[in-house]
């Protein structure tokens, strides 16, 4: 099938209704972090307890996202899609109604729930749409979080100005909910087997490469959470950056990193996947080294936001790219299982990568410790996937 064939109308309802809910999920996510300060002026707590709000998030989608992934192969991927976003609708409107921060944080928790059976029934769809696709469309994927990243945030902020935070919340609570609907409407494509066979962990265990894939992104994730979380605070103190202009650095870095996402994918369904997925991911990591010995050096502004922007293009593509090398190695039926499993290890890894990084930047200097916390990670994961491209076959 030709690309240019998802022009047309039902094609592009396939592909763009499921696309709209990660949109509104990423819209979400990563708006928590402009959420929280609005909380903490309206709820009596302390700052330990409002860090909570995006642990609960976070937590919940680390608990159930495998189990998100054996239900979309067990009720098909239409329907666990449909009910994953229903449900973090449902989350997020209790939270713009809360009349309590416990009320709020069982809010965000059910929100939480809703994203991890959401997502990965997410990429088991998109993974069987087109098998020949699988990069290109997972990178299409990838990268409507990333603009769901940058467009969320200040959407939300603007809102809060001038409403308070709860009316963000319904206006988020409401989109997901047409989403929801939205998905329903999809055309039901069923993957082979899937109502047959069904899966179970075991035979999830069984697909050979899942384990060093699933580690492989594990690191990796250490490497981007912590880059999210510290790179801004390491702009404007290190690089002497406004606050603005931090913002606009990191803005482009995930621009061009949604852009990097769909162009990698493509290129790994043309080349071999391992082989773009360990030179992408090893380019990132020294990059990265010389962006932060950059940065402390004093680099122009101008040239550092160049900077920022390359480094997003190459960054961004280890999520997709290692999710679509992992359902390359399992049959259709295990799709949903199989990305479950991957992203709940990236999942578990990102919770402890702030605390990992925050401990290295209270050892040494801030651009040694990004480059231990961040650059490391990004070259391992580039070798695992090198040595193994040596020993097995990811099929384009």
């Amino acid at each position: 099938m030709r690309f240019s064939e998802l022009l047309r109308f039902k094609r592009i309802r396939v592909i763009a209704f499921p696309l709209s809910g990660m949109l509104c999920l990423s819209m979400f996510r990563i708006s928590i972090g402009v959420l929280i300060p609005e909380v903490a002026r309206d709820f009596p707590i302390k700052g330990v307890e409002v860090g909570l709000v995006l642990s609960a998030y976070l937590g919940a989608m680390a608990l159930v996202m495998a189990f998100g992934g054996y239900t979309s192969d067990r009720i098909g991927d239409r329907e666990a899609m449909c009910s994953g976003m229903a449900l973090m609708a449902l989350g997020i409107l209790l939270g713009g109604v809360s009349k309590s921060f416990n009320a709020l944080l069982a809010s965000i928790f059910v929100a939480g729930i809703g994203a991890g059976v959401f997502t990965p029934s997410l990429y088991a769809y998109i993974g069987g749409v087109q098998p020949g696709r699988r990069g290109l469309l997972a990178g299409i994927t990838n990268s409507a979080y990333a603009f769901g990243g940058f467009l969320g945030p200040p959407i939300f902020a603007l809102l809060a100005s001038g409403y308070g935070w709860r009316l963000p919340l319904m206006v988020f609570g409401v989109l997901s909910l047409v989403c929801a609907a939205a998905i329903f409407t999809v055309p039901c494509i069923r993957r082979r087997d899937v109502v047959k066979a069904g899966a179970s962990f075991r035979s999830v265990l069984r697909v050979r490469g899942v384990i060093p894939i699933a580690s492989a992104l594990a690191i990796a994730n250490i490497g981007f959470v912590s880059s999210t979380a510290w790179v801004p605070k390491f702009l404007v103190d290190a690089g002497g950056f406004t606050i603005v202009n931090a913002g606009l650095a990191f803005g482009l870095y995930s621009l061009s990193g949604g852009i990097g996402s769909i162009v990698l994918g493509w290129l790994s369904d043309r080349l071999n996947r391992s082989e773009v997925i360990s030179s992408t991911s090893m380019a990132a990591a020294f990059l990265a080294m010389i962006y932060y010995v950059e940065v402390s050096r004093g680099l122009p502004t101008a040239a550092l936001m160049a900077f920022s922007a390359i480094l997003g293009f190459l960054s961004f593509a280890y999520w997709n790219l290692s999710i679509a090398a992992a359902q390359d190695l399992a049959d259709s039926s295990l799709f949903g299982s199989v990305t479950g499993l991957v992203q709940d290890a990236a999942l578990i890894s990102a919770a402890a990568a702030p605390i990992i990084s925050g401990g290295l930047i209270s050892l040494m200097d801030m651009s040694s410790a990004l480059i231990v916390s961040v650059s490391i990670p990004y070259l391992a994961h580039g070798l695992i996937f090198a040595s193994y491209g040596l020993k097995t076959r990811l099929r384009r």
